[in-house]
């Protein structure tokens, strides 16, 4: 499924949003806190292993970005499958 930078840019402002209501950020804007750009995000995650349900941000050059803006693994195959 493709995304439009738009949705990616609406994720971002809602958990940039979450971070500045919970003090967790000062930054200004998404991009300040998350360092990149909509137009940067290739998809979304919404499962890890070992983590559960939530939510990642993988970039085009292949780096992955919690919700809270740190760097995570960039590993595919630990994204959007379950395990038993």
């Amino acid at each position: 499924m493709h995304i439009m930078p738009s949705g990616y840019q609406g994720l971002m402002q809602k958990y940039w949003q979450q971070a500045r209501r919970q003090g967790a950020t000062d930054a200004p804007t998404p991009e300040d806190f998350y360092h990149f750009k909509s137009t940067d995000v290739k998809t979304t995650h919404h499962h890890k292993q070992g983590k559960g349900v939530g939510l990642w941000f993988r970039l085009r050059d292949g780096r992955v970005f919690d919700t809270l803006g740190h760097v995570d693994e960039t590993d595919p195959t630990l994204y959007d499958a379950t395990t038993q």
